[in-house]
């Protein structure tokens, strides 16, 4: 039996799913979240929510703090040296201590010049930090090239997700979307949600919807940020803010409304380290395309994945709006890969990773 602790910024919703499943294994002691900071109001601003961890212990991470050593242990440090009360945590386990040490994180942005600075940056990191690291729990398939390439080929660099409701939820849900009424607007519902802000690439999308020949489709994005003036006057711009509903931030628990209404949600990002709306999305049934920055894009076929070449956006786009409005099969069939991404099936991929 072992003690699992997780070393986090704050108990995020975005991992209960996994953490309460894990807490419920009969293979598991016990299981323990310690966090910097609780939820900062920003996030409760931009829609978060606390997290409910029942069969979790939450505690906050002490000044001076030293990990348990003992071989029972499992610790998994998140980020990469980029928390502080973290990985101060972490440098005061003796490279002589039995229990067992993970990384777990996303891969960082790349892109651009600063891209340059934080690779060398995160490759300092890992000289400094490998000789007591035991492997790496790397977010998506964007991850483990990330770690893959900066990390001794001594440690194990493991795919992992974000994991974040159970089995039983999706079920729920999946009930709720059977039973909702879909519109009967002849029109192919495109949906965005997170921040306007240029890393998520809006603009991107925008335009590629601009080049798209049919008119039959309508664009909602949910969420606020210091780019919405220049994405609504570049809608302008385009002839197309006929077609878009600006919506603003919204609470977690009103999102489910959207994406069942929605056909497809489209993840334009230049680059994202996982993409939580993924996992929202498909646990309504609803569609996704996602840019190949995004870490979630692993999970997803080939015919989910938006084209590297921007300029192919709108020829995608097109032949999903001639395809129709989102049938209730398809919606199944995206149900059924939100399952992959229940807390269940994180247990399960972590047991794998600890007998490897």
């Amino acid at each position: 039996m072992r003690h699992f602790v997780f070393w986090q910024p704050i108990p995020s919703f975005h991992q209960e799913g996994f953490l309460v499943a894990l807490a419920q294994a009969d293979w598991v002691a016990s299981v323990t979240l310690k966090y910097e900071t609780e939820l900062p109001e920003n996030r409760r601003q931009s829609g978060w929510r606390d997290g409910l961890f029942p069969g979790v212990a939450l505690e906050p991470i002490r000044a001076g703090e030293c990990p348990n050593e003992s071989a029972a242990h499992v610790h998994f440090f998140t980020g990469f040296l980029t928390h502080r009360e973290i990985w101060n945590s972490f440098k005061r386990i003796s490279l002589r201590a039995p229990c067992h040490c993970y990384a777990f994180a996303e891969a960082p942005e790349c892109v651009g010049w600063k891209g340059i600075l934080r690779k060398v940056k995160y490759r300092i990191n890992a000289r400094r930090i490998a000789p007591r690291l035991d492997g790496m729990l790397a977010l998506g398939q964007l991850g483990v090239d990330f770690y893959r390439g900066i990390l001794p080929s001594s440690i194990g660099v493991y795919e992992f997700a974000y994991y974040d409701v159970r089995e039983s939820e999706i079920h729920e849900l999946d009930l709720q979307c059977d039973d909702s009424q879909q519109s009967a607007s002849r029109h192919y519902r495109f949906l965005y949600v997170g921040q306007l802000i240029h890393r998520k690439g809006v603009d991107r999308l925008l335009r590629a919807l601009a080049s798209v020949s049919l008119e039959e489709w309508t664009l909602t994005l949910v969420g606020e940020g210091c780019d919405q003036q220049r994405l609504q006057a570049l809608a302008s711009t385009l002839g197309i803010s006929d077609k878009i509903e600006w919506c603003g931030s919204l609470p977690s628990s009103e999102l489910y409304a959207y994406y069942q209404r929605a056909d497809c949600l489209v993840l334009p990002s230049r680059w994202d380290g996982w993409g939580m709306t993924v996992n929202e999305a498909l646990r309504c049934g609803c569609a996704v395309l996602v840019s190949p920055s995004c870490g979630a894009a692993s999970i997803l076929q080939r015919s989910s994945q938006l084209p590297v070449e921007v300029e192919k956006w709108p020829e995608l786009l097109e032949a999903h709006i001639c395809g129709g409005t989102i049938s209730a099969v398809a919606r199944g069939a995206n149900v059924q890969i939100a399952k992959s991404l229940s807390g269940e099936a994180g247990v399960a991929r972590l047991k794998s990773v600890l007998c490897n």
